[in-house]
């Protein structure tokens, strides 16, 4: 029987106070756990740069207890590959996507092979990001070619769409033609009011996505060496 993975990918203006978006991660979460919440999640934090990260952290308790999640463990509590092992739900917070990878870099496989399981796996901005293979905007700091793979389309979160961005995806797609497994799509998602993302969800057959807030994002292949939106 095949794994039932579920992933909900948020994309919403990072200036806006996390707390603009408490309904919005309580029904992506009542989607990923079918209602069904485990007693504890882990959340990995490690991309938040702003000044006040106690508030932050409570902040992030809070909407989560709200839903009858009572426990959330931050990777950085106790040996981080036992937390990832024993995590029952993953997310994945945004900010400084170098900061993200510096601080997950070395599980990036652990994390994988959880997710892999069938570990629900929510994330917004550059969290979103890290599930995909690679990035498709270099981090200040690259200290990893690679994200999380645990999907095997490329995440983009605030997309604009220009010229200049569709050659930026063009010139990912021809960097990465041979990579196994093959980057098959570039999903955009953009910053509109109330938020939006795409959710993903394999049972066996293929990974599936439909909108979220019903905002869909822009899905790009490259094919016969040409950029095609879907």
């Amino acid at each position: 029987m095949a794994t039932f993975r579920k992933f909900s990918l948020i994309d919403f203006n990072p200036n806006d106070s996390l707390s603009l978006y408490e309904g919005l991660l309580a029904t992506e979460t009542a989607w990923l756990f079918n209602e069904n919440y485990p007693a504890d999640i882990l959340f990995i934090h490690h991309a938040y740069k702003g000044l006040y990260f106690n508030t932050y952290i409570q902040q992030i308790k809070r909407i989560f207890n709200k839903i009858g999640i009572k426990t959330i463990r931050l990777l950085s509590d106790d040996d981080p590959k036992t937390l990832i092992q024993q995590a029952s739900g993953i997310v994945i917070g945004g900010g400084d996507l170098s900061a993200l990878l510096t601080g997950i870099v070395n599980y990036l496989d652990d994390l994988n092979a959880r997710i892999q399981s069938g570990v629900p796996f929510l994330a917004w901005n550059e969290g979103s990001v890290a599930a995909s293979p690679y990035y498709l905007l270099p981090p200040n700091i690259p200290v990893s070619s690679r994200c999380i793979g645990a999907i095997d389309k490329q995440i983009y979160c605030h997309y604009a769409d220009s010229t200049a961005n569709r050659n930026e995806i063009t010139n990912f797609f021809i960097n990465h033609l041979g990579e196994q497994p093959p980057i098959e799509q570039v999903i955009c998602t953009k910053i509109t009011p109330g938020g939006s993302g795409v959710r993903l969800e394999d049972t066996g057959s293929g990974l599936l996505y439909s909108p979220i807030n019903n905002e869909a994002p822009m899905v790009f292949e490259y094919i016969n060496r040409q950029l095609i939106l879907l």
